[in-house]
């Protein structure tokens, strides 16, 4: 039950945050045109992107939910990954944008009226705040919603150089201030869309969990008495937190089948905090044709 209470909380959350900003954004985006900032327009777009990315999340944690069926055994789990993927191509998206917009600027500079984007950015950091302190819990525990979380943090970071420009071009009339600012803000998105989008893809080709040592798993499991060797060791992430573990366990005799499985099961979940194992055992007598193509091969010997 807690576990609900804790999804439903994160929902609420999400929800407050894209009207907070969403309301930011028209506003923003209002001042952004009348005073031809760049870095203004920049974070009145991310603005927007985040809006749309904590939209995209909000769809996929309502998918995740939909129970599993026989044509669908693993259900949505995973529809928070591509959410995460999606966000993180916005923010890719959104930086190539400034910086061609902002090279451009670079030689053709622009006067502006510094008063309504420090304004602006001022009211931007107070709401901002909000948004990250309902989404800090949640981004804890799902790569999704981390992916909105980033967003907003660099709506933050935004908010920042929007303001820093905004001096700038006050006390010293330096236009290009607002070009620095905007470029300076693309590479904090370049930066933040990578980490997400590298952890989406870890998940969507089924790599080993970054927590997850498989060389120490198939130690501990060669260790149990009567295993003589293992194969197909195979650990991924299914989503939404739930990690799984597959292997075969070849013994010398089978009569100690119920032993060996009871301890390997103990090791992968006390130990290593698998949602799910699934251990094969097999008598050394049995010979499989198993695919090699996704054999993981070590040197762990018994």
């Amino acid at each position: 039950m807690s576990g609900m209470n804790h999804g439903s909380t994160n929902v609420k959350g999400l929800k407050i945050s894209a009207v907070l900003l969403f309301t930011y954004f028209i506003a923003e985006i209002t001042v952004a045109l009348i005073t031809g900032s760049l870095s203004l327009l920049a974070d009145a777009a991310h603005e927007l992107s985040t809006v749309v990315a904590i939209s995209v999340s909000l769809i996929a944690i309502k998918l995740t939910h939909t129970k599993p069926t026989s044509k669908r055994t693993f259900g949505f789990h995973r529809a928070e990954t591509v959410a995460a993927l999606t966000n993180g191509l916005l923010l890719l998206g959104m930086a190539a944008f400034i910086i061609i917009r902002g090279i451009d600027r670079l030689s053709n500079p622009v006067e502006m009226n510094a008063a309504p984007m420090f304004a602006m950015a001022i009211g931007g950091i107070g709401l901002e705040i909000a948004a990250l302190i309902i989404m800090y819990k949640g981004q804890k525990e799902s790569l999704n919603i981390r992916g909105s979380f980033w967003h907003v943090i660099n709506a933050f970071l935004g908010s920042i150089a929007v303001i820093i420009a905004a001096i700038f071009i006050q006390v010293g009339q330096i236009y290009e201030a607002d070009t620095w600012a905007g470029l300076v803000f693309a590479v904090i998105l370049t930066y933040a869309a990578y980490g997400i989008i590298r952890d989406a893809l870890r998940i969507l080709i089924d790599a080993t969990p970054a927590r997850i040592d498989i060389t120490l798993i198939e130690k501990d499991l060669k260790a149990i008495k009567g295993v003589k060797t293992t194969h197909h060791l195979h650990a991924r992430t299914v989503g939404g937190g739930i990690e799984t573990f597959s292997g075969h366990l070849v013994v010398s005799n089978s009569k100690n089948t119920i032993v060996v499985l009871t301890q390997a099961k103990s090791i992968l979940e006390k130990k290593y905090g698998f949602s799910l194992s699934t251990i094969q055992i097999e008598d050394d007598s049995i010979f499989e044709s198993d695919p090699k193509e996704i054999e993981y091969q070590s040197n762990v010997k018994h």
